[in-house]
C-alpha cells in the first residue's frame, strides 16, 4: 500500500486495511510511530519549557531519559487512543444504521493513526506544560493550532473514507455518523 493512498484519503488504503494479512503489522508500526514522535516531541517542550519534572530541573534530566520515558508512555497512549476512536466509530455506525463490523473498524481505526501527525505538536504542547512546575514560556507557538486543525480535519475525512469502506452507509449516513463522532469527542475534550 502507498502511503500516499493514505494521506489523500483514498478508499482503497482503507480496503487494505480491512483485506491485507499485513494490515496487523501497519497498524503497529503507526501506534509505535505516532506514540514515539508524541513522546519525543513531549521531551523537547519539556526541555524547552524548562522549569521543573516532579521537583528536579528539567535541564538535569539527559534527554534521552525525557524522550523514553515520554515515548514509552506516548505509544501506551497510541493504544488507547486506537481502542477508544475503534469504540467511538463503532458506537456511532450502529447508531446511523451500519452493521458495525467491530474487527474492520479496528484495522481501518489503526490507519487513522497518522493522519493525526499534523495534531501532535499542539497535544505534546498541552501535555508539556501541564507536566512542568514553574514552565518559564507558557504561550502556545501560534503554529501549533492551525496544525491541530488540519490534523483533525485530516483524522475526520479519514474516518468517513473508513466508516464508508467497512459499513457501506451512504454518503448522508456516513457524514452524520461522523459529525456525531466529532460532536461526542468535543464533548469528551471539553470536559478535561
Amino acid at each position: 500500500m502507498p502511503l500516499i493512498d493514505l494521506f489523500l484519503l483514498r478508499p482503497e488504503a482503507f480496503r487494505h486495511a480491512c483485506e491485507n494479512q499485513r494490515a496487523p503489522l501497519w497498524i503497529s508500526a503507526f501506534l509505535f510511530l505516532v506514540g514515539i514522535v508524541y513522546g519525543v516531541l513531549v521531551a523537547f517542550l519539556q526541555r524547552a519549557l524548562g522549569g521543573e519534572l516532579q521537583g528536579v530541573p528539567t535541564a538535569t534530566i539527559p534527554l534521552w531519559v525525557l524522550a523514553l520515558g515520554n515515548s514509552l508512555m506516548g505509544v501506551l497512549i497510541a493504544v488507547l487512543v486506537h481502542l477508544g476512536v475503534t469504540l467511538v466509530a463503532w458506537l456511532m455506525a450502529k447508531a446511523v444504521g451500519g452493521p458495525g463490523y467491530l474487527a474492520l473498524l479496528y484495522r481501518t481505526s489503526g490507519y487513522l493513526l497518522p493522519l493525526t501527525l499534523p495534531a501532535l505538536p499542539a497535544l505534546a504542547f498541552n501535555t508539556a506544560a501541564t507536566t512542568i512546575q514553574n514552565p518559564t514560556a507558557t504561550a502556545m507557538p501560534l503554529l501549533y493550532l492551525p496544525l491541530a486543525g488540519f490534523g483533525a480535519a485530516l483524522f475526520l475525512a479519514g474516518l468517513y473514507q473508513a466508516l464508508r469502506v467497512t459499513q457501506d452507509l451512504t454518503p448522508s449516513r456516513t457524514a452524520f455518523a461522523v459529525a456525531l463522532f466529532a460532536a461526542f469527542t468535543a464533548s469528551i475534550m471539553s470536559i478535561a
